[in-house]
């Protein structure tokens, strides 16, 4: 880098984060920011530069709050995180069994459920269940009408296999809600095809590799 004479005359470079949190610019300053567009809400009290889409790090952490370090985002919270879009009314928390649950709060629905490390994805602080769990468990939780747009995202936006879940679910045999996961998944598939959306199978996003 070369510097002139009138170079401390210039204006230092700020390396701005993606995702923007009021405790970092003060309330005066948040509120300046985001009227002037400068910023734009991605949850509470995180917003990211405009120009910058928030990615999904900067959604996990807008939630940071709300999930303590021994539990998981999941199901459609987890899908929030990896797609954006709207925001659940409340966000759904996983915790291993035997593992004591997050305290109640009006804004976060605490579930117990196994989790594989293979399942688990760090974004920042928060942990996240990957998209193939995620999908997963939209369809093994969900009713149809719900589950299907959110599986439709995960394909959209994540470039996941649409066949990943049914794979993922084969080797989860025995789970209480198997059956259900698996109607819900084969009649999306089916819907897939008859409308001419189909992916096909192999897609990069089934073979990325898991960040722990």
């Amino acid at each position: 880098m070369t510097t002139t004479a009138l170079g401390w005359l210039e204006p230092p470079v700020v390396d701005v984060p993606d995702g923007v949190r009021l405790a970092d610019v003060g309330p005066v300053g948040w509120q300046v920011l985001l009227r002037d567009g400068v910023l734009e809400p991605v949850r509470g009290e995180v917003a990211a530069v405009r120009g910058r889409p928030p990615d999904p790090a900067v959604r996990a952490g807008a939630l940071r709050e709300l999930v303590p370090p021994r539990a998981v985002v999941g199901r459609a919270a987890a899908v929030w995180v990896h797609t954006g879009g709207p925001a659940p009314a409340r966000f759904d928390v996983l915790v291993a069994p035997r593992v004591r649950r997050p305290s109640p709060h009006p804004l976060r629905v605490p579930h117990e459920s196994p989790l594989p490390p293979a399942d688990v994805l760090r974004l920042g602080e928060v942990r996240v269940t990957t998209v193939q769990r995620t999908a997963l468990d939209v369809a093994r939780w969900l009713a149809p009408e719900v589950a299907e747009p959110l599986l439709d995202r995960l394909v959209t936006d994540t470039g996941l296999d649409p066949y990943a879940p049914l794979r993922l679910l084969d080797l989860a045999r025995g789970h209480v809600r198997g059956p259900a996961a698996r109607a819900v998944l084969e009649g999306w598939l089916a819907r897939r095809r008859s409308g001419g959306q189909e992916v096909p199978a192999g897609t990069p996003a089934a073979f990325e590799p898991v960040i722990r």
